[in-house]
């Protein structure tokens, strides 16, 4: 996965479904076998926003922590440890679906925990063909396999469900056929959105992209594809820079656009030259909740704090649970 600036490439985050599964390269390099055909779809018109984005979440709204993320305290050596790490296996943190085999149980158990508590579950959808162009988290579905594996997953949500569709395919797009890519992402957000579910396209992140760059790009994939868009994924860029980037973004696509904010690491924002990829010196960042002022929906934990971001700076396997980095970052939030 890329996550730096257009000249930047590098890695990170994917298939969690927290504890015992793996995220980015670590995943398996193809989704589920196909179920049915693809179905094609025509990208909107970069001229024509062809659909108005959902209203912004009202405030009641809460989100749902997976029970199965109190077994990242099984990595703790001592109670010090173990009050440190209770923070990130208590805060609501999204699920990572990446093609592999526990794809189906580990939703199965999220949305129907989320439908109990009356919550909002939040799920990443990771398994786009060719997937981070072969950096870190190498891998994805087949192209005749995505939308099959896309409407598998839809079958199985149920209740008030938020998805953010695929981190880094859009800004990433830079191998392959491009063009393939915004049709798939397309068909997969129109698939979703069609159920009811509220769909967030990734866009980066504000030291990435130029404005306009994203903006078209986004034409490219359709305004009917998407209710918002996410920024920041992995990433630990400031809320408030990627608040202001939002705008930016959105003056250039034509019509505001909503956003939610992945906060799980930007406590302390980035590194001055901006390092995606294990920089020390982080912390967590603020707790998800709604905001719901009209551009910015929520601030969410997308990535889980405390996996790697990939064998940079002394660091596991991308995807790995890194027990001193996740210290640091608990650290860090405290001080």
């Amino acid at each position: 996965m890329v996550k730096g600036p257009a000249v930047a490439v590098g890695a990170v985050l994917a298939a969690l479904v927290l504890a015992a599964c793996t995220q980015p390269a670590a995943g398996p390099a193809a989704g589920p076998a196909a179920a049915s055909a693809a179905s094609s779809s025509t990208s909107t018109s970069p001229e024509v926003v062809t659909s108005s984005p959902a209203p912004s979440p009202s405030s009641g709204r809460t989100f749902f922590a997976d029970p199965y993320q109190q077994t990242i305290l099984d990595n703790a050596t001592s109670p010090g440890d173990r009050a440190l790490l209770a923070p990130i296996a208590d805060t609501p943190t999204a699920i990572w679906l990446t093609g592999g085999e526990w794809d189906a149980a580990t939703l199965d158990r999220v949305v129907t925990g989320a439908a109990a508590a009356g919550q909002t579950a939040v799920v990443v959808l990771y398994n786009i063909p060719n997937r981070d162009c072969g950096n870190y988290s190498a891998g994805g579905a087949t192209v005749d396999g995505y939308l099959p594996w896309v409407r598998q997953i839809d079958a199985q949500l149920r209740g008030d469900v938020w998805v953010v569709l695929e981190p880094d395919a859009l800004s990433g797009a830079t191998c392959g056929d491009v063009a393939q890519r915004y049709r798939l992402l397309h068909d997969a957000g129109v698939i979703l959105r069609g159920s009811g579910h509220r769909v967030y396209l990734d866009g980066g992140h504000s030291h990435w992209l130029a404005p306009a760059d994203l903006a078209d790009r986004l034409h490219q994939v359709g305004a009917d594809a998407f209710d918002g868009i996410s920024l920041n994924v992995s990433n630990f860029e400031t809320t408030t820079d990627n608040v202001a980037y939002a705008h930016e973004v959105s003056a250039a696509f034509g019509a505001p656009l909503h956003v939610v904010v992945d906060t799980s690491r930007n406590g302390n924002g980035p590194t001055p030259d901006h390092q995606w990829c294990n920089p020390p010196g982080r912390a967590l960042g603020e707790p998800p909740r709604v905001v719901g002022d009209g551009t910015l929906d929520a601030v969410l934990w997308i990535k889980t704090p405390g996996r790697s971001d990939g064998t940079c700076a002394g660091g596991p396997p991308a995807g790995a649970f890194w027990l001193s980095y996740a210290l640091e970052l608990a650290r860090n939030a405290h001080g």
